[in-house]
């Protein structure tokens, strides 16, 4: 009977050791991430709207009459990895694209007194690399919740077209710019060594305001995340 209580005492203690091995072990090492979701920027159609008059001022083509829409919404993509210092901590780096948004008008413009049909549009899209670290406060044995911050370089490219009585122009081009993202989510932990979280980031004035403009982006984004 002793010696059945002793083999059942050491199988109950090898049992403990194992977990908590494997649980050090989980609260460090390093991590994937995939994301995709929906980016809001924030632009307003009267700042389009603006930059038509201007453009077509500076060819001293007035406009008289304008109508236009704007989309300011667009798909997000992320990869990233990093590494996990413990439960609390990690550092990560990786691609994103916050997508795009698109600007478009008709309009009146006067040509020396002549009334002509016109239109501008353009596009703004954004993508770049991202640095920065997580705090993660665990929420039980499965959930946690997480807050992000880092630096990202980011390549704004516009694009943009014109047409004026069937005659047409367009060019494109991009700037880098250093910007920073912050942000919070929830996740959940499943198999130990899988993770399901809903993030929503902020990225701060994205792009050159001397070049290609500037704007806030907000995104709320679904990730899938693996660790070892």
């Amino acid at each position: 009977m002793a010696g059945r209580t002793a083999r059942l005492l050491c199988s109950l203690l090898l049992a403990v050791g194992v977990s908590t091995a494997q649980a050090q072990l989980l609260e460090r090492g390093w991590t994937f991430e995939l994301g995709i979701g929906k980016t809001t920027f924030d632009v307003k159609a009267a700042d389009g709207d603006a930059l038509t008059r201007s453009f077509f001022g500076s060819y001293d083509l007035p406009v008289q009459t304008l109508s236009s829409t704007l989309d300011d919404s667009s798909r997000s993509f992320a990869l990233f990895g990093g590494y996990r210092f413990n439960r609390w901590l990690s550092a990560e780096a990786g691609f994103f694209s916050l997508g795009s948004f698109r600007y478009a008008s008709t309009a009146t413009v006067d040509d020396a007194g002549t009334p002509l049909q016109a239109s501008f549009n353009y596009k703004y899209r954004v993508q770049g690399m991202m640095l920065g670290g997580a705090a993660t406060l665990p929420l039980g044995q499965y959930f946690e919740a997480r807050a992000r911050a880092g630096f990202t370089t980011s390549s704004p490219k516009v694009s943009y077209a014109a047409t004026v009585d069937g005659e047409s122009v367009s060019d494109s081009f991009s700037d880098s710019s250093q910007d920073f993202y912050y942000g919070a989510g929830i996740a959940v932990n499943l198999w130990e060594f899988y993770r399901i979280g809903l993030d929503f980031m902020h990225h701060g004035k994205v792009g050159k305001s001397s070049t290609t403009g500037s704007t806030d982006v907000d995104n709320v984004m679904l990730s899938i995340g693996y660790r070892y």
